[in-house]
């Protein structure tokens, strides 16, 4: 048998044996309600026992073949490795620890993220804006495709000892029989249970004409009746096994599966899109002349409103948190409207000068947007101090003016890969902002 693929089994096995302990654990912490500081080491252990998983996994897709050596994924790989630690870390700092629901989907969402770069399954070789994509495989297609994974982990290492044993014995000179293991594992399990029923009769024949026996008879049975597994512990050994195979399926269904997929997928999407190209730039160029006449008309009747923060004046009509609030909301609403236009003309407009220029100006305007509501946020801290909901505002608003930045980049210069730098921003951010939030709270 060859070496790596021996080795690549092992590691497999391993892999199945962590998936046990981890799901379990993973279980348990939840049905026991940990406190916090507890819950934030038992989360960081799980976190590095996730890492080190991954890691035997992306050493199994290597010792089989299947994954090259590439310096960009190792990079990203690493990153999110840094990132789900931090994450853990974050349970018991800042937002985590007032708002752990937002903390806890971006560490779900990082291990698994983490998983589809470390094996190669992106949609796109990096990060990409096929990240959806990316989520919605790795949340649900490799893991329930390869949901009995544990099963068909030890029935392969079965087979592969079988067949070891074969190809030793053709070395041997010795004549290679066929050889079926399976049945014989089932014939000894059968046979056993079998001898032990048998032992229970004779045990009781004995009891019947010995004290000695009878009595301790008697302390057995005693004991079964008064035996008592802990609920917690009964509830999480059985909702650790469907987590557990979902986890399994997950991480070893990204070595068993191939990267075509995905690779085929990518492919199509990009042909499908740029066919798709096929509107008229005027359409595209009067539909944005109009959203940018629109903004800056509304930025001329609303000045006070919108640029007062800046000055640290308050409108007459609105409170602070009014004020703070309506201008996150806006800005939301506004980015999200842009950005999808923004997509609408990527995706169908024809390559034109002026098209590009009028976006550019329509991404100004929505950092100009950003802007301001940071402003605002900025102004309701002055005056009435910080509170974590502000600070997780201002972290929103700083996402979304460098999103717009990095898209006005893409649309200006050579560089054209700006949604990888934007989401690393955006996750080094949100665990940088709640240490600086645990730090000034």
């Amino acid at each position: 048998m060859d070496t790596k693929i021996k080795t690549a089994d092992s590691l497999k096995l391993v892999c199945l044996g962590l998936s046990y302990v981890f799901s379990f654990a993973y279980v348990y912490m939840f049905i026991r309600d940990v406190e916090q500081g507890p819950l934030t080491i038992w989360l960081t252990i799980l976190s590095v026992v996730a890492i080190i998983w991954l890691e035997l996994t992306i050493r199994q897709k290597a010792l089989l073949g299947e994954l090259e050596n590439n310096k960009k994924r190792t990079f990203e790989t690493r990153f999110w490795e840094v990132i789900i630690v931090c994450l853990s870390l974050n349970t018991y700092f800042g937002l985590g620890k007032y708002y752990p629901a937002y903390t806890f989907m971006f560490l779900h969402a990082s291990i698994i993220y983490a998983v589809l770069c470390g094996t190669g399954h992106l949609f796109r070789d990096g990060s990409s804006i096929f990240m959806p994509g990316d989520l919605i495989n790795g949340f649900a297609r490799i893991p329930f495709a390869n949901f009995p994974g544990r099963i068909i982990a030890v029935v392969e290492s079965i087979m592969m000892r079988t067949k070891k044993s074969v190809s030793e014995d053709e070395a041997a000179g010795t004549e290679a029989k066929p050889s079926n293991r399976a049945p014989k594992v089932f014939l000894g399990i059968g046979i056993a249970v079998v001898c032990f029923i048998t032992l229970i009769v004779a045990f009781n024949n004995l009891a019947n004409v010995d004290n000695n026996f009878a009595n301790a008879k008697t302390a057995i049975e005693r004991f079964f009746i008064n035996f008592r597994i802990d609920e917690q512990i009964l509830a999480s050994l059985i909702l650790s096994i469907p987590v557990g195979m979902y986890l399994f399926g997950l991480f070893q269904g990204s070595v068993r599966m191939k990267n075509s997929f995905e690779k085929r997928v990518e492919t199509n999407v990009t042909k499908g899109m740029s066919k798709a190209k096929v509107l008229p730039k005027i359409l595209f160029s009067i539909i944005l002349i109009i959203f940018i006449g629109v903004y800056l008309a509304f930025f001329i009747s609303q000045a006070s409103y919108m640029f007062s923060g800046f000055f640290g004046i308050l409108p007459e009509e609105f409170t602070a948190s009014e004020y703070a609030v309506s201008g996150f909301y806006e800005l939301i609403k506004v980015v999200v409207i842009n950005f999808f236009l923004l997509s609408l003309i990527r995706a169908f407009s024809v390559e034109s000068k002026l098209v590009r220029i009028l976006s550019v100006i329509l991404m100004a305007e929505s950092t100009l947007f950003s802007t301001i509501s940071a402003s605002k946020i900025i102004l309701y801290m002055s005056r009435f101090g910080y509170t974590e909901a502000r600070t997780l505002g201002l972290w929103g608003t700083a996402v979304v003016f460098v999103g717009t930045i990095l898209a006005i980049l893409n649309l200006t210069t050579k560089y054209k890969k700006v949604f990888a730098p934007w989401l690393w921003f955006s996750a080094a951010s949100y665990v940088v902002m709640n240490f600086i939030a645990y730090c000034f709270r």
